[in-house]
């Protein structure tokens, strides 16, 4: 019951049709989504001001045939919306973007907050089970792989990596430029495009593969972001990187000292998350069942073979080869089965484990068994269950013939009785004949219920639409934290036969419809508007206001439109003890402490600085107090609040 049959020597036969058709499945999820939302061009958090643009971009899988909804959040609330029809940018395949003003729905700047960004997509969908990427080796969306025995897809919507789709390919091939033909973990968007920092670099990832075909091996991504791979050339070792996997992040979760005596693992499952992690594989030669393993600082213990939680029957399970674990904790799994006609079954879904109810004895009565005899699922080689937990996937590589794989595919089973739902790659139709040759090793679910294949015979791996009209939203893992703005700073002030010419300061994004020009008769106010002022602007952040002079007016203020100023900090009583100075002073109700910075100078006129040692504390609502070092050397000392 080897898994690793020979492959085509690396020709890859004719590309087939680039939308294939499938078998209906009764039901579907939804299949498109938005992936990689950037900001300004990254994935950090941004800290902007009242009215900063923002550059949003994202990756849809597929074309939105029903637009696209763009929305700027704050909380439970939309504060701006973005509508793109089918057709238009926003809503195509591959990588949107959009510029948003840092304002809301009525042209305001948004207050401050924190904000993130909602993209909701949507399709009428297919008829039928739908292949939307297209075998190619020479397109930014080439799917070629040369030797393909692992697939995985990132379904952590928390994660900057949402929608990343991971690769093992386990033998090189010339030329070596081609990223399909280099060894190792391949990564793509959703689109089928590169990872941003490129498909593979040979070597980065930090581990020596063998290539020999098995190595690497199975992928799996946790719901924390990790990606985990087998070695099979070394009896299964597990290896865990980050989703860049690049050699800084390398952990050797697995080692041989877990490895039981004779043990030969494949897999990977991973269930849970944290502290409480949880490693599945399974002995595809020597008899030992399902092993789980409770990862310990993210590695397995020292000299911890796992515990077998399925055992092995003569006449059913004897090499599993593959697992998967559905929400609910039932355990499914398959083995490669490759004698035409046999009587073993290749694909079983167990109960949950409770080691409570099993008297810590392995489980050996399946839920279900299937493929008994049926030569349509031989040599079952990978299995993945969908995140709903509904549908079950299994890779099979077919049996050969004449050195040939013959009836390989991908297949979909209802898990709670193992019925068929849909068969993909079967049989395809070709131009002039029926192309049976198909080597299917390994799928994998992304998180809105799309099905990932490699069929390693063509050399490519593929994605596959479930049938009906569908959306997904799609919330940004990086945020918007935007704050309260620099008051607007006066920097000039000149009176020309009777014109008052104001030069401030506001925020780069800003325009002249943002300020209001206030003036009073005295420093404390009242302050009202000044009529018939003219704002211009300069430069970005730079604006000039002119206005007739006014003789009841002589103090002026610049303030943001809508915005009441803020009432300027005024000192009430100031006291000098132990070396400390303690000064009493006002602002307005809504302040904070950390509003204020208290400065000193030795004369009256200044120069000011912060003082030395200052601290201010609210003591009611517009009531503040600021202490400080007094100082020791100077006889007379001159303090300020600045807002």
């Amino acid at each position: 019951m080897s898994p690793n049959p020979p492959r085509n020597g690396g020709f890859v036969a004719p590309v087939l049709a680039l939308m294939m058709v499938f078998a209906c499945l009764p039901s579907a999820r939804a299949n498109i989504y938005a992936t990689n939302i950037k900001l300004n061009g990254g994935t950090a958090n941004l800290n902007l001001s009242p009215g900063d643009s923002v550059s949003i971009s994202y990756i849809l899988n597929e074309p939105a045939s029903l637009g696209v909804t763009l929305n700027i959040v704050n909380g439970n609330n939309v504060v701006r919306s973005y509508a793109f029809a089918p057709n238009t940018a926003g809503a195509l395949l591959g990588t949107n973007s959009v510029l948003w003003d840092g304002k809301d729905a009525s042209s305001n700047n948004v207050a401050p907050g924190s904000y993130s960004v909602s993209i909701t997509a949507g399709t009428s969908g297919y008829t039928n089970w739908t292949q939307l990427t297209t075998d190619s080796t020479d397109n930014p969306r080439s799917t070629y792989v040369f030797y393909g025995r692992g697939i995985a897809v990132d379904r952590n919507p928390n994660s900057i990596y949402y929608g990343r789709i991971f690769v093992a390919n386990s033998q090189a091939s010339f030329p070596p430029d081609i990223p399909g033909n280099v060894v190792g973990i391949l990564k793509f968007n959703a689109d089928a495009t590169g990872a941003d920092e490129g498909v593979i670099v040979p070597g980065q990832d930090g581990y020596d593969w063998a290539g020999d075909g098995r190595s690497p091996w199975k992928v799996e991504v946790s719901s924390d972001d990790y990606v985990y791979v087998v070695d099979l050339h070394t009896n299964g070792v597990v290896l865990r990187w980050d989703a860049l996997v690049t050699s800084n992040s390398l952990v050797q979760v697995l080692r041989q000292d877990n490895q039981p005596v004779g043990a030969h693992l494949s897999g990977p499952a991973i269930a849970l998350a944290g502290t409480n992690v949880q490693l599945w594989m399974g002995d595809d030669a020597n008899g030992l069942g399902l092993l789980r393993w409770t990862l310990t600082n993210g590695v397995c213990a020292t000299n911890d073979t796992g515990l077998t939680v399925v055992g092995t029957d003569p006449l059913a399970l004897t090499a599993p080869v593959d697992v998967a674990l559905d929400p609910a904790g039932n355990i499914y799994t398959c083995q490669y089965v490759d004698v035409p006609g046999d009587t073993s079954p290749r694909v079983f879904r167990f109960p949950a484990y409770d080691p409570s109810t099993n008297s810590n004895l392995p489980e050996i009565t399946p839920t279900w068994a299937i493929g008994t005899t049926n030569d349509d699922f031989g040599g079952a080689s990978g299995v993945a269950i969908d995140p709903t937990g509904k549908y079950l996937a299994v890779s099979f590589e077919g049996i050969l013939v004449n050195f040939l794989p013959t009836n390989g595919n991908t297949a979909v089973f209802y898990a709670t009785n193992g019925a068929l739902a849909a068969t993909i790659d079967l049989r395809v139709q070709m131009p002039g004949q029926v192309d049976n040759e198909h080597q299917d090793t390994d799928c994998a679910w992304d998180a809105v219920g799309n099905l990932y294949y490699i069929d390693n015979w063509l050399g490519y791996w593929r994605t596959v639409s479930p049938p009906g009209t569908n959306q997904a939203t799609t919330v940004s893992a990086i945020t918007m934290q935007i704050g309260t703005a620099a008051p607007p700073q006066i920097t000039g002030v000149t009176i020309t036969n009777g014109l008052v010419t104001l030069t401030f300061t506001g925020m780069p994004g800003e325009n002249i419809n943002n300020f209001l020009v206030l003036g009073a008769a005295v420093v404390t106010g009242p302050y009202t508007a000044v009529p018939g002022v003219l704002i211009t602007q300069l430069s970005p952040g730079i604006f000039q206001a002119r206005f007739s002079a006014n003789g009841s007016m002589q103090f002026y203020q610049v303030v943001r439109t809508g915005v009441t100023p803020p009432q300027a900090p005024t000192i009430t009583n100031l006291r000098v003890a132990g070396g400390t100075v303690t000064i009493n002073f006002t602002g307005s109700t809504s302040d904070a402490a950390a509003a204020f910075t208290l400065l000193s100078s030795t004369g009256a006129s200044g120069p000011y600085s912060s003082a030395p040692g200052a601290n201010i504390t609210l003591l009611s609502p517009g009531v503040f107090q600021a202490t400080a070092s007094a100082p020791a050397n100077s006889p007379m000392q001159f303090y300020r609040i600045r807002r």
